[in-house]
């Protein structure tokens, strides 16, 4: 059954809570629960649904597997696993500022592939900013290969972030189907981009003194940061387990993430009760109510009319169905936000596939979402963080305007890639 009042009012209010989520200064969690309140009571008084009709409508398994995450990374935090890693960086370079942006830029990469983003720009950019002032070297080259980097790092695995792991979770994708479909763009576009950024911004930078040099290396002593040794390696080990986990069982990641915070929690003495009431829950119930939208609209019959419309969709040609689906998310993700993209998308694609959508067509999603958000900074939220900081320390050459015109640059450039990555991976691979 189709019920144009109940489609209108829900797409709407989705309409609305996409565009309120890409505004900083608005509470998108309140807006989005009472806007699912809303087409809920709506959908339930125009049709025969139960509570449990709604209820299902809920993923649980990536709402687990980003809660357990949350925890284990917070527990990491706390003994500076991933600051000892960003100090540790600056110390190997030796003071050399070519060596230190390139090995920056792909330890931050890598980081951002097992966590958020935004944690690897609050762990990373103020060492960053830091250590560019003690050598006596412009920090905004360092904080463009950071921010246009990061996201590079999100598409190499199925955890790297909340649309990773819903568009994993939609359609079962573990971390070696993300090895073996992704890797080799992640190695080309991530050393395309190094090259080129070093020689429109790092070409033009000064060597700092060696006496600056020895200064550095005197005061970021990785050393210094482990606040508790015995505590800093038994979780190093087990944290670094535990993504081995998910890399060799993929297809319980969500369990091996739950065990892996319960069992990291325990061995911290770290009370999980505790841990729960300092993680963001904010992510959370803003996916329930996303997937309570998306819920009203599979009731409603808003799936059946586009379901309808994309049935006239030939999907024969991969390739070309794989562009345009590269172009659409590239947009969504650039102008309003990533994962109600992700959350929409997976529910268009399971529906005009029948299911699980050819390789290439996911790729084309996963590199969409991940690298359209560069389109404008506040598409991406790691550029957001990044701007903020730099802007409270006062970073000449980092402004919005500039983030604008060299991410945006990027972003482009790292869409071209991705349509010639698609298009020979069509051709050799499909």
């Amino acid at each position: 059954m189709t019920d144009y009042f109940s489609i209108i009012i829900t797409l709407v209010l989705f309409v609305a809570v996409m565009i309120i989520f890409s505004q900083d200064k608005m509470d998108y969690v309140a807006y989005s629960m009472g806007a699912a309140l809303i087409a809920s009571v709506i959908t339930a008084l125009r049709f025969d649904t139960s509570l449990e009709d709604f209820v299902s409508t809920i993923e649980v398994t990536p709402l687990i597997f980003i809660l357990s995450m949350q925890i284990m990374v917070m527990i990491a935090e706390q003994y500076k696993i991933f600051q000892w890693v960003a100090v540790k960086t600056l110390h190997i370079t030796k003071g050399n500022h070519r060596a230190f942006f390139y090995l920056i830029c792909i330890i931050g990469t890598i980081t951002a592939a097992i966590i958020a983003d935004v944690t690897v720009a609050i762990i990373f950019v103020p060492l960053v900013i830091r250590a560019c002032r003690i050598l006596n070297i412009r920090p905004a080259p360092y904080l463009f290969g950071i921010t246009i980097t990061i996201n590079i790092g999100s598409i190499i695995t199925p955890f790297s972030s909340s649309e990773n792991i819903l568009i994993s979770s939609g359609f079962s994708l573990g971390a070696d189907w993300f090895m073996g479909n992704m890797i080799i763009f992640v190695v080309i576009a991530l050393a395309a981009t190094l090259i080129l950024l070093d020689l429109l911004m790092l070409k033009k930078q000064a060597p700092p003194e060696e006496a600056r040099k020895k200064i550095l290396l005197e005061i970021m002593d990785p050393s210094l940061v482990i606040i508790n040794k015995k505590q800093f390696i038994l979780n190093s080990i087990y944290f670094t387990l535990v993504i081995l986990g998910f890399i060799f069982v993929s297809d319980y990641s969500y369990l091996i993430a739950l065990l892996g915070a319960i069992v990291m929690s325990l061995l911290n003495k770290k009370s999980i009760t505790d841990s729960m009431a300092k993680i963001d829950w904010k992510v959370i119930f803003f996916f329930i109510s996303l997937f309570l939208l998306i819920g009203n609209m599979d009731i409603n019959g808003t799936f059946d009319i586009i379901g309808n419309l994309l049935s006239k969709v030939p999907t024969d040609n991969e390739i070309l169905m794989a562009l345009g689906v590269l172009m659409i998310t590239s947009l969504m993700s650039g102008f309003l936000a990533n994962s109600p993209t992700a959350i929409v998308g997976i529910t268009l694609l399971s529906d005009l596939y029948s299911g699980t959508p050819p390789n290439i067509v996911l790729i084309a999603f996963l590199l969409g979402i991940n690298l359209g958000g560069n389109i404008l900074p506040q598409g991406a939220a790691c550029d957001i963080m990044t701007l903020n900081i730099a802007t409270e320390q006062k970073v000449e050459g980092f402004t919005y305007k500039t983030l604008l015109k060299k991410g945006g640059t990027f972003a482009l450039i790292h869409i071209g890639m991705c349509i010639i990555y698609l298009v020979a991976y069509g051709l050799i691979v499909s």
